[in-house]
This record gives C-alpha cells, sequence and structure tokens, in this order.
C-alpha cells in the first residue's frame, strides 16, 4: 500500500505556480542583511533550545546564547505519512538536481501551508551568479531576545519546521562537491568558513540543517546526550537534510573516481579536544586509508600539500600569528601521512578522535559499497578548531570574534582570515581531483628473481609505478611461457595486500610450488580506472642459494658439494660469520664441488653458503 502511494504521487500533475525572484548577495541572506530579501541573516533564525544547560555551548556570550523554545523541529515520522514525506522531498530534490526548477517549485508548492517551504531564484548582484533556494518561511511568534535587553540585538521570526535551507548553484567550477552544515547553533565557526568555501569555490550545493541539536530529542532517557537528537540530522535520518545527501549520493557518486565530495563541516570545543590540530581531517571512521582529494601518494596533488608550509603568517596584521603546517592541519591517516615541501618532511599528525560519529547519517549513506583501499573519497568529516591556539591564547574574545549578537559576518573577518588558506587549498585538490585521469602507471621491468632454496620466491622491480588513482601490482607466473592468461597474485590474492603498495618495489612470493627454477615471472601494474602497464619481460631465477649444500673436511681442506640445475651458469661461494648478514666473497666456481682451505680463527662459528648465478 506504501508503494502504491508513493507511485501515486509520482504520477500526480505538477501545478504551475511563479516562483520567486530575489536579487542581493548570497553572504547576506544567510549571515548578514540583505534590504531585498524576504529576510535576511538566516542562521540568526535557527531553530534553539536547551536541552541540558552549557552542554553544546562553547562560544563566548556575545556570540549567540542558546535560547530554549525559540523554533521549533517538525519529526518526520516513521510511519507511512512520514514516508510519503520523505518521497515528496526525493522527488523535488531530483528534480533540483535535473536543473527542472520550476517542477521543484510546484511540488513544493503544493505542501506550502504544511511545511511553509519556497523556491527562490536568487540573483546574487555581486558574484553575478544565480542560485536556487529551498528556505522556510518564518514565523513571527518566536522571538530571540539573544540574552540581553538591548532591542537592537533582537531576532524576531524563528522557524516552525525546522529542517534547514538547501541552495544549489547550478553551472560552478566545482559542481559535484556538497557542503553540509548539520550544525548551525552548535558548531558555530563551521558556518561562515563553510559559507566562505561555497562562495569562493563555486560548489553545487549548500546544506544548513534548520535547528540545534537539543531542540528535539528522545526525551525518554534519563539525560541529553547529542545521540538521543532528533533534531540533528547526521543522527535522524528520517530529515530532508538526509534526503538530499542520499540523492546526490545516487546521483553523483561514481567510484573508483568519483567526481562527487560530501565535505561536511563542523567544529570543536577546543577545551574538550587540545592536542588536536586546527583543522581535523578524515574520510570517516572506517577509513585510514585516505585517497585524494585528501592524500596523493603519487604526486603529491592533495589537499594536505597544497597548503603552505606556514598556512598562517599573518591575522589582522599581527605577525605574532603564525602557525606551522602539522599544527594547523591533522589527517586520520595510516601510515602517517607526511607533508613535503622542498627539503622540509613534516609528519602531519594522526589522531583517532573526532573521526565522524559512527552512525553519521550522511557518511554511512555515502560509504556503502566504497573500497577504501582504491576509491576517491566521497566523504570529508572536517572539525575546525573553535578556537585556536595561535589566536586564543591568551583568551581575547572581542579582538577575534567582535561585535554583539546576532553574529553577522562582521564578527568572523579575523576567524575568516585565519582559515582562509585551508578554503584555498581545498580548492587546488577539488581543481586536481577533477582532471580526467587518462595514463596508466609508470611501466616496470622485473630486474631480479631470487630463489632462496626455501620453496619461495623473491621478486624485484626496478621501480614504483606511479599513479594518482593506483590500484595494484598483478605478478604472473607460469611453467609453459608467461602470458595474460596465467596464474597470477593481487592485492586481493590472500596473503598479497602488500601489492596495494604503490611504492612496493620487492615481494616474496609464497603460492608457486617448487621447482622455482621451472618457472617464468612477469609483472605489470593497474589503477583503479583500469588502465594497466604493459606486462614486462619474462624473467627466470635470476640468482639464488643452493639448499643442499655438503661438506667434507680432510686435514686443512674443506670441499663443498652441491647438486647442479640445468638453469646454473657459475657458482659464487660465501663465508658468513656467525649470524651476520655480512660474507666474505671466497671465489667463483662452474664445478658442483670446491675445496678450500679457510681462513678462520680458533673459537668463533663460520657458514657458507652457495650461490646459484644464472646468465639468462
Amino acid at each position: 500500500m506504501l508503494q502504491r502511494g508513493i507511485f501515486l504521487l509520482l504520477l500526480m500533475p505538477v501545478v504551475s505556480f511563479s516562483m520567486i525572484q530575489e536579487s542581493g548577495t548570497l553572504d547576506g541572506f544567510l549571515l548578514d542583511t540583505c534590504a531585498t530579501c524576504a529576510y535576511d541573516n538566516w542562521v540568526s533564525h535557527v531553530s534553539e533550545g536547551i536541552a541540558r544547560p552549557g552542554y553544546n555551548d562553547y562560544g563566548p556570550s556575545h556570540l549567540d546564547p542558546q535560547t530554549n523554545g525559540f523554533g521549533g523541529f517538525t519529526l518526520i515520522p516513521d510511519n507511512p505519512e512520514g514516508d510519503s514525506t520523505l518521497a515528496r522531498w526525493r522527488a523535488i530534490f531530483e528534480h533540483c538536481v535535473a536543473e527542472e526548477w520550476q517542477s521543484a517549485d510546484s511540488l513544493l508548492a503544493l505542501r506550502d501551508s504544511v511545511w511553509r517551504y519556497e523556491m527562490v531564484e536568487f540573483h546574487d548582484s555581486t558574484l553575478v551568479r544565480d542560485f536556487y533556494i529551498l528556505r522556510e518561511r518564518l514565523d513571527s511568534v518566536f522571538v530571540d531576545l539573544n540574552g540581553d535587553t538591548v532591542a537592537a540585538n533582537n531576532v524576531t521570526g524563528g522557524f516552525r519546521t525546522g529542517w534547514g535551507v538547501f541552495i544549489f548553484s547550478p553551472g560552478g567550477r566545482h559542481d559535484r562537491a556538497i557542503m553540509q552544515l548539520p550544525h548551525p547553533e552548535d558548531d558555530f565557526l563551521s558556518i561562515p568558513v563553510g559559507i566562505a568555501m561555497f562562495q569562493e569555490l563555486e560548489m553545487a550545493v549548500l546544506m544548513i540543517a534548520g535547528a540545534g541539536r537539543e531542540v528535539l530529542w528522545d526525551t525518554s532517557r534519563p539525560q541529553y546526550t547529542n545521540t538521543y537528537s532528533f533534531s540533528d540530522p547526521t543522527r535522524n535520518g528520517r530529515h530532508p537534510f538526509g534526503e538530499l545527501s542520499r540523492v546526490l549520493t545516487d546521483h553523483w557518486n561514481e567510484p573508483p573516481v568519483s567526481p562527487m565530495v560530501i565535505i561536511q563541516l563542523h567544529s570543536y570545543d577546543h577545551g574538550s579536544h587540545g592536542p588536536l590540530s586546527d583543522i581535523q581531517i578524515t574520510a570517516y571512521h572506517d577509513d585510514a586509508k585516505p585517497n585524494l582529494p585528501l592524500r596523493d601518494l603519487a604526486y603529491g596533488r592533495d589537499l594536505i600539500r597544497a597548503h603552505p608550509l606556514y598556512p598562517v603568517a599573518v591575522v589582522d596584521g599581527d605577525t605574532n600569528i603564525t602557525c606551522i603546517v602539522n599544527h594547523y592541519l591533522g589527517l586520520y591517516s595510516s601510515p602517517v601521512y607526511s607533508y613535503v615541501n622542498d627539503d622540509t618532511v613534516v609528519a602531519i599528525p594522526s589522531l583517532q578522535d573526532l573521526l565522524g560519529a559512527p552512525d553519521n547519517v550522511e557518511a554511512v549513506y555515502a560509504h556503502v559499497g566504497h573500497d577504501v583501499d582504491i576509491h576517491t573519497e566521497n566523504f570529508l568529516h572536517v572539525e575546525l578548531d573553535e578556537y585556536p591556539d595561535a589566536l586564543w591564547l591568551p583568551p581575547d574574545w572581542l579582538r577575534w570574534l567582535p561585535s554583539a549578537a546576532p553574529a553577522t559576518s562582521e564578527m568572523f573577518v579575523h576567524v575568516l582570515d585565519y582559515y582562509r588558506p585551508f578554503i584555498v587549498a581545498m580548492d587546488s585538490a577539488l581543481t586536481w581531483h577533477a582532471e580526467p585521469d587518462t595514463l596508466a602507471p609508470l611501466p616496470i621491468e622485473l630486474t631480479d628473481v631470487y630463489d632462496p632454496g626455501d620453496g619461495t620466491v623473491r621478486l624485484t622491480w626496478n621501480q614504483a609505478a606511479l599513479d594518482p588513482h593506483f590500484d595494484t601490482y598483478q605478478i604472473f607466473y607460469d611453467a609453459n611461457g608467461v602470458t595474460p592468461e596465467s596464474p597470477s597474485v593481487t592485492r586481493t590474492s590472500t596473503g598479497y595486500a602488500l601489492l596495494g603498495d604503490m611504492h612496493l618495489t620487492t615481494i616474496t612470493l609464497t603460492t608457486v610450488h617448487p621447482p622455482i627454477w621451472a618457472f617464468e615471472f612477469a609483472i605489470r601494474a593497474q589503477d583503479a580506472l583500469g588502465q594497466m602497464t604493459p606486462m614486462s619481460e619474462p624473467l627466470g631465477v635470476t640468482s639464488g642459494y643452493i639448499p643442499d649444500v655438503c661438506a667434507t673436511v680432510e686435514s686443512d681442506t674443506l670441499t663443498l658439494h652441491w647438486s647442479a640445475l640445468p638453469i646454473d651458469s657459475v657458482y659464487e661461494i660465501r663465508e658468513y660469520f656467525q649470524d651476520t648478514q655480512d660474507y666474505y666473497y671466497i671465489a667463483t666456481t662452474a664445478d658442483t664441488t670446491y675445496a678450500f682451505v679457510p681462513m678462520t680463527q680458533s673459537g668463533y662459528v663460520y657458514h657458507y653458503k652457495v650461490k646459484r648465478i644464472v646468465r639468462r
């Protein structure tokens, strides 16, 4: 019955309405003043609530004090009626993705009296760009006194539904990049930085939640924590915020090299997470192997290396405000990623803190089917330090966050200067990420096939097969001539995960059945797009130790005996002292016996080995 209801919804005729048109500045509408907009400073109208006093309140008192009961939040129930609401929003968002704005507006207008949402075709006269905004109309019943008696600081009008604002920017430079700001009331620093990044980078979609986490929560619990929030779109998937994220992921995510990148921006309480860098970046808690655009192991064209060694050198003319890159950035990565600049190598901190909540709705959906080894990152979890050391030691709120509530763009001028290097670096990283990869990895050749005589074989090749989207090395072996159909191993073969390491140049095979000398070997590399290097020239065993050396002693003479193989050319006799790896070269012979008088010292242990040399 539910499926039939949704089917009928999608077949309903689209009613034509006249779309609202406005002109002004997007920044004014979102975080400042806009005289030509129906209302401005959208962020100041976000629904606020207090479920646990002081729990999510980290800002200075003049920023935007929490006001319990300012605005509301409409919970979408887990029943057929709620499913219908989500289906309607999905249809609206799918029209937006297809840039069918009039159809989206018409569907939205059908629920105008219930949702209080409208679509606006917004022309930014400063950016000279058009945006399409899905926003909620204000309800003047709600008034926020902002914790004082100054009437000029009051905010009249709040959101009754509280689902947020959704902004589409067609035709931008980064047309598959999505900015998500899920915690506008609590992660206060994420808002100005996220809005600035969305505009400056010309990203495709901006999503800002319309209610704080404590506005609506599961009151059956004994005490509020963020895990119990219903108004948090990262915890509650039955929300238009999550529905839009799913629609965008379904339409734009194209692994293994996906053009879609969700940047979910947060800011964290410095007092609770002091050891972290100013910007903590992860590809989500389940991914310690970040790929592009976060980490490029081939050529370093990534977000980390897009920063200068000292990202911050001055703020507001103060040259004492400096910050080196490994204090500015943290990247959850195993192994730890190194920043390289000329002769400088700096390890970027990797701490298991603020990796993204395991039940983050948007991240979990984006990571369905995500291969952490080879897929480019489609979800970035970013946390900004709300009080970076370089600015707030010692505390000086009025200098770095000037003006009174409600907050406007003016309040965040200096903070934006501090985080602008990150915005600029993200622009570079996304630009590099968007460049098409039409080249296979660097070609490689086997240089040595070593038989240690224990049933294994060690292969060595000439160089790393560099590629920004590297997948695996593939090693072939065959006793009847190597071809692409011969047995082979890759990183997905049991016991050979190391073949996924692009910088590997040697590996030991344990799956080739003796006699090793009867086989030939070849190697090639491929990237995540399936582009392959040519297969290397086949190479058989080139060297190895004889496993069956016997010794006889007559007087002072030691005679070594061993068996020959058809591939042998000559043999090298070596003397090892104790258990060291260093050896003394004794002689080379073409025979399978060799007699000599050892030059040994009494009381010491010596070992003798015979190494076969194969000249092919």
